[in-house]
């Protein structure tokens, strides 16, 4: 069995300006962002991981960099990127909903149907697929204690992936530097042990 830990990155500033925080929307952490990742360090033994996998964007390898202190080899992988929200990366969510009040639910979360008026938007179902086939191959690794860094709806999606929900709104955001834990066994079968755990990381 493969037990992965997903953890959301660290604030940013686009974070705390609410802004929506895409692909290319590639801001470093702030000052709240680093306390939130050295909070989570100090209850983090990283020398009980054997791998430890990130997406490519500043705000996720910041996050990596700080839990691993520099013991491990950080693994890039671009399955991990977060969604792609086209021409909305960096605009404010709230001038967005109230234009578009049809592409947000009731949490105020991007319902898949943003893809109508955000230009070059990613749809949701591939950043599932990519999700559930980055699973699939850590899966595969044997015993071992994964740590992955990722992004907000990186980490809805691999909820999604294993709960199979039928709607994504039903799965809140976990905050900055949250960890939600996964096991995939040989034979791929994905359990959940929990989701969004800001303390009591075991």
């Amino acid at each position: 069995m493969v037990e992965l830990y997903i953890v959301r990155h660290g604030e940013t500033d686009t974070n705390y300006e609410g802004r929506i925080n895409g692909m290319s929307t590639d801001k470093p952490l702030n000052a709240n962002g680093i306390k939130q990742v050295e909070t989570l360090e100090k209850q983090i033994d990283i020398n009980k991981f054997d791998e430890v996998y990130s997406s490519p964007m500043k705000r996720a390898m910041q996050t990596a960099e700080i839990l691993n202190q520099g013991v491990h080899e950080i693994h890039q992988d671009k399955r991990l990127y977060e969604a792609d929200y086209g021409s909305w990366d960096g605009l404010k969510e709230t001038d967005l909903r109230d234009k578009y009040p049809d592409a947000f639910d009731e949490n105020n979360f991007l319902l898949p149907t943003y893809t109508k008026y955000a230009k070059d938007g990613e749809e949701y179902s591939d950043v599932y697929r990519r999700v559930e086939d980055f699973m699939d191959d850590m899966g595969k690794k044997g015993n071992k204690k994964i740590m992955v860094v990722c992004h907000g709806f990186v980490s809805r999606s691999f909820l999604k992936v294993v709960t199979d929900a039928k709607n994504i709104s039903n799965i809140i955001q976990p905050d900055n530097a949250g960890v939600s834990k996964y096991g995939v066994s040989d034979s791929g079968i994905k359990y959940l042990y929990y989701y969004g755990r800001i303390n009591n990381i075991d």
